[in-house]
């Protein structure tokens, strides 16, 4: 039988390559013209984006050629990265304010590169980052109508400060409604990782582990990334659901910060590889594989202990 894991990112893959990102989201429809536009729609400032997305007195839209003269003071930065997962090729533009008390503000978005030329809607993961080094990350929709040079968001969804923004990336259209992406996790993330996809700070989170609180031994500090959560968000129902789990070993055994974390990170790398493949410098596994491994935790740190998995993982 073959490996559920591969043939999601087999089938993402195949999704990327005929460009299923491009298709309409739920929704949203695409204008009949398809002719493309300058690879200037890159350069979007990033100050305009947050405004159509976040300053509600924009009502989610904006004029382009009045919002650039506004920020014409504020340079960007355009760059091409590559994604943790399946080494896809991103643009990236960012654009750096300083505050009144001299700290930086930065903001920011990143896209596939071949959304650069498209006209219609888009996907972006976008993110800031305050002066106090708390960075933001989420998954957004938006359009750009080249005839009157409007700006349009459509849908937002996200916006947490764990493991510095998130580091969303899209990873492409599972569906017509179902966009799949992954999201860099903390420990603590990837021991509960329901709920945890998206998440938004105001959200009640359902763990695995309930009496969690931030003092306990298991890490959910932002700084402290080792792996990440793969999954869907559906846009119609506005719901998430994680359909694997990926963790960077070297990540994982470098930042144990106590006993627990320790013996937790021994035994997820011990435990059988059995059902997981290698993509980059993660390890992935299936839901049904890593629930076996988090059962594997449990019997080694999880008895009469801080650390206490339920039994039944996931």
């Amino acid at each position: 039988m073959k490996n559920p894991v591969v043939s999601l990112l087999q089938f993402l893959a195949w999704l990327m390559l005929f460009g299923v990102i491009a298709a309409t989201l739920a929704g949203v429809t695409y204008p009949s013209d398809r002719a493309k536009i300058s690879s200037a729609f890159s350069k979007i400032h990033p100050m305009c984006i947050h405004r159509v997305l976040l300053d509600e007195r924009y009502e989610g839209s904006a004029n382009l050629e009045i919002c650039h003269s506004e920020y014409s003071k504020y340079p960007i930065v355009v760059k091409t990265i590559k994604t943790d997962l399946g080494q896809q090729e991103l643009i990236q533009v960012t654009s750096t304010r300083k505050a009144d008390d001299g700290g930086i503000w930065v903001v920011g978005y990143s896209m596939l590169t071949k959304d650069k030329e498209q006209k219609g809607p888009f996907l972006i993961n976008m993110f800031h980052r305050s002066p106090d080094e708390v960075e933001l990350g989420s998954l957004a929709g938006i359009s750009l109508d080249p005839d009157s040079n409007k700006l349009a968001a459509h849908f937002f969804e996200g916006g947490n400060d764990r493991c510095q923004g998130g580091y969303i990336e899209v990873m492409g259209m599972a569906g017509r409604r179902e966009i799949a992406l992954s999201q860099a996790s903390t420990l603590y993330s990837l021991l509960n990782p329901i709920g945890q996809l998206l998440k938004r700070e105001e959200r009640a989170t359902r763990t695995t582990f309930p009496d969690w609180k931030a003092d306990n031994p298991i890490s959910n500090a932002p700084n402290e990334c080792v792996g990440r959560l793969i999954g869907v968000f559906d846009h119609a129902s506005e719901t998430t659901s994680v359909t694997a789990v990926a963790v960077d070993f070297d990540a994982l055994l470098r930042q144990s910060r106590n006993q627990t974390e320790a013996c937790v990170a021994d035994s997820i790398v011990r435990a059988k590889p059995e059902g997981s493949i290698t993509n980059g410098r993660f390890t992935v596994y299936g839901l049904d594989h890593w629930n076996n491994v988090l059962n594997y935790v449990h019997q080694r740190c999880g008895f009469d202990q801080a650390f206490n998995p339920i039994n039944s993982g996931i």
